[in-house]
C-alpha cells in the first residue's frame, strides 16, 4: 500500500482538486463541490460528475444560486476520473464568468 503513494501521475490528484475548489471559492464567495453520482440504473460502471458553485445570494438579486457544469465518465476525452473532474472545475469557472457578465445584479 506504501508504495501506491509513492507513485506519480500524469495529471491531476484529489488534492489538485481540493485546491483548486478552495481556491476557487475564495475567489467567486462560493461553496464549490465535486460530486459523483451513479448513472442509470443497473451495474453499467458509468457516473455522473457534476462541478458546482453555490452563492449566498441577497434578496432581488438575479443572479442565479447555483451553477454548475456535469459530463459523464467514461469517455473518450478523460483518462480518469480526476482528470474529468479537474477540467469541470475549469468548465465551471468559465461558466461562473459567463453568469456574472450577462446578468444584471438585480431583478427588474
Amino acid at each position: 500500500m506504501s508504495k501506491q503513494w509513492q507513485k506519480s501521475s500524469k495529471g491531476p490528484d484529489w488534492i489538485d482538486l481540493r485546491a483548486m475548489m478552495v481556491a476557487m471559492g475564495a475567489i467567486h464567495s462560493a461553496h464549490v463541490e465535486v460530486t459523483v453520482s451513479p448513472l442509470g440504473i443497473g451495474s453499467t460502471g458509468s457516473v455522473t460528475v457534476r462541478a458546482s458553485a453555490h452563492f449566498d445570494l441577497l434578496p432581488g438579486s438575479s443572479l442565479p444560486e447555483t451553477v454548475e457544469s456535469k459530463a459523464e465518465w467514461p469517455n473518450k476525452r478523460n483518462a480518469t476520473l480526476e482528470d474529468l473532474a479537474y477540467n469541470l472545475l475549469w468548465q465551471l469557472d468559465y461558466d461562473i464568468g459567463k453568469v456574472y457578465q450577462q446578468s444584471g445584479l438585480w431583478a427588474e
